[in-house]
């Protein structure tokens, strides 16, 4: 009888403890919490991503604004140019563009000098007065459409667009290596 009693009250705690941590394991759920704690992933908002501070860096985020139109890169490099007290570099996604057409004759069609000519205009533009943001905006806008425009039509071999390479990656072979 005694055992009874032992084995009932053993198997009532039990039952209250997996009761409380199925309520526990809910109430995680609902809060997105899935319990894994990652040590070298930030969490959102927790600190800023570190940029280094000398001409290497700032010459690659300027370069990664040139390809890719992404307004955090332009922030990047005038954050380092101020810190570094130089110029930041012009940008340079016309030279990109124009780089990027595997054959020499669809450079010359008509449509794509026509988006050429308007990137190369906003981008004298921008050349000329880094730090205007409206300038930068317009820059923005008119690349990511010239850059739409040739994805969308020359999609078939004949362009390869900047904005898929990384100048650091080298490729041999099939592997990627740091330069």
């Amino acid at each position: 009888m005694k055992y009874t009693i032992a084995l009932l009250f053993l198997g009532v705690l039990s039952t209250q403890a997996i009761n409380q941590k199925t309520n526990l394991k809910l109430a995680d759920e609902e809060d997105g919490d899935d319990g894994i704690i990652d040590a070298l992933t930030p969490q959102k908002g927790a600190c800023a991503e570190r940029l280094w501070i000398n001409n290497d860096e700032l010459e690659w985020q300027m370069d990664q604004f040139s390809r890719k139109f992404d307004i955090q890169n332009y922030k990047n490099a005038m954050e380092i140019a101020k810190e570094l007290g130089s110029k930041a570099p012009q940008v340079k996604s016309w030279e990109l563009m124009n780089s990027a057409f595997s054959f020499s004759r669809v450079r010359r069609y008509e449509d794509v000098q026509q988006n050429m000519d308007m990137l190369e205009h906003f981008e004298d533009n921008l050349n000329t007065n880094l730090s205007n943001l409206q300038n930068v905006e317009n820059f923005i806008r008119v690349g990511k459409t010239v850059q739409s425009n040739f994805n969308h039509k020359y999609h078939d071999g004949e362009f390869a667009d900047p904005a898929k390479t990384d100048p650091r990656e080298a490729v041999e072979g099939d592997k990627y290596m740091l330069v």
